[in-house]
């Protein structure tokens, strides 16, 4: 599976359960509020920083953990705004 910021979070911790612990850093308000199971499944990783207005370098940091956590390539993502 390739890990882009369109890839939903339930897909990812789906694939990759050892993400969980990233996942919970940058997504914490949704395990706080208990929406985990709600919005995690339908949200994109793109959707969940949107948000949460997760600042640009906040959202380098979770591709960057992914990477290095999984040891996989992760692409760099485009953060131009329209």
């Amino acid at each position: 599976m390739k890990i882009t910021e369109e890839v939903k979070v339930f897909h990812l911790l789906e694939e990759y359960p050892e993400s969980e612990e990233i996942v919970r850093k940058y997504f914490g308000y949704f395990y706080e509020k208990k929406l985990e199971e709600i919005a995690l499944k339908r949200l994109s990783i793109k959707g969940a920083f949107n948000v949460l207005n997760l600042s640009e370098e906040e959202r380098e940091n979770f591709f960057r953990e992914l990477h290095e956590k999984l040891g996989i390539e992760v692409p760099k993502i485009n953060m131009e705004r329209e």
